[in-house]
């Protein structure tokens, strides 16, 4: 074998399956009171991580080959096409984002290989239910719920490393403090509104008011003002509503700190997630802020993936995400992209077509791949 990865078996019995990991489903309860899902009530936290795991996610992922005149396309295999038993390959790659982003580490548990000895289907553990022996070995060995995995049945993609470690550091348990004055700041609040910390209306008068006719004033005004009709209170009483301004609270103020602080944190805009930036948004800027998005803050993360599920299929071969189905652009401009592009030769006719999901021309009209003249720039060719 000239690879050391050591998923490259045929078929056997493994001590643990998908049965294992599907099967008798998850405890609820249990899930409710740790760091990860505590944290994901927090909204930016939410935000942050689903906008990172969405448009991850969404992105199509190509299959190539290597070969002596260059990387070709190739069909994709099954492990990307169908990469577990529960769920879409979206479904499959948004449970491995979530992991990477709360956790710092996806753990997949490999429960099928193909006829050619490489893993074809994939599940993805929770991160709570993984542990590792010795952080520092050199060949980690891994449990699940306290039972060893044979070794090369685990598929570990790290996030955040330190040198001489094996896991990823795990942004909810660095941040914890974070997170956790996020989550007090909107309890705060809650209980604010909720709670009554302040009366809503006070119902003012200059004579001596009685218990007795102040618990019939209050039920004549509730009655009054539940039924939206006119509110006749008597003994020369006045309606006076109380509002305490929020910012006074300082839980706002709060609020918006935390999802920058949680922004910074993921390298997603603020304005993504809840805060605020420093300059207001134009249209121009916007349109600048989707290539900033997938240029610095999707980028890394697709590279740390595409190197990671290219070690899951032969040396020849590899797999990419198509950025580009991100930036979606006004139909002119797409198509001056295409004029541009088939006439350098980037592409023929029939590969730009089928960018727009239409069938190649007929007889391989399309598959003619030389350059045209005078209009590399995007203008109609001149006589």
């Amino acid at each position: 074998m000239s690879r050391w990865w050591p998923f490259r078996r045929r078929q056997q019995q493994r001590a643990i399956t998908f049965q294992d990991v599907w099967g008798s489903g998850g405890d609820a309860t249990l899930l409710g009171h740790s760091g990860q899902e505590r944290a994901l009530r927090l909204a930016p936290v939410y935000a942050a991580t689903r906008l990172l795991a969405d448009s991850v996610a969404s992105l199509p992922l190509r299959s190539y080959r290597q070969t002596p005149s260059g990387r070709t396309p190739a069909l994709a295999p099954s492990l990307f096409r169908r990469p577990a038993a529960v769920g879409t390959r979206y479904d499959w790659m948004h449970r491995c984002m979530t992991s990477l982003t709360l956790r710092g580490n996806a753990y997949g548990l490999v429960v099928a290989w193909g006829p050619d000895g490489w893993p074809s289907q994939i599940e993805w553990l929770h991160p709570d239910d993984v542990s590792i022996e010795d952080n520092l070995a050199a060949y980690p060995v891994w449990y699940y719920k306290g039972r060893r995995i044979e070794d090369g049945q685990m598929f570990h993609i790290p996030a955040y490393t330190l040198p001489g470690q094996i896991l990823g550091l795990s942004p909810i348990a660095y941040f914890a403090m974070t997170t956790d004055t996020g989550l007090l700041a909107e309890r705060f609040g809650h209980d604010w509104f909720q709670n009554g910390s302040t009366p809503s209306a006070v119902l003012e008068t200059d004579g001596e008011v009685s218990r007795e006719n102040a618990l019939i004033l209050k039920q004549r005004f509730k009655e009054a003002a539940a039924g939206r009709d006119v509110v006749a209170l008597g003994l020369g009483t006045k309606y006076r509503a109380i509002s305490v301004p929020a910012n006074e609270s300082q839980f706002l103020e709060t609020i918006k700190a935390t999802a920058n602080t949680i922004a910074a944190i993921y390298g997603v805009p603020p304005e993504k997630v809840g805060g605020t930036t420093g300059n207001p948004l134009t249209y121009t800027t916007v349109e600048q802020n989707s290539i900033d998005l997938l240029t610095w803050t999707l980028r890394p993360w697709l590279a740390r993936l595409e190197e990671a599920l290219s070690m899951l299929r032969p040396p020849t071969e590899e797999c990419a995400f198509d950025a580009d189905a991100m930036l979606r652009t006004d139909t002119l401009t797409r198509y001056r992209t295409y004029q541009i592009a088939r006439a350098i030769g980037l592409n023929n006719i029939d590969e730009l077509r089928a960018k727009e999901d239409e069938a190649p021309l007929p007889n391989g009209q399309g598959q003619d791949w030389t350059p045209l003249a005078g209009v590399a720039s995007g203008d109609e060719e001149t006589p």
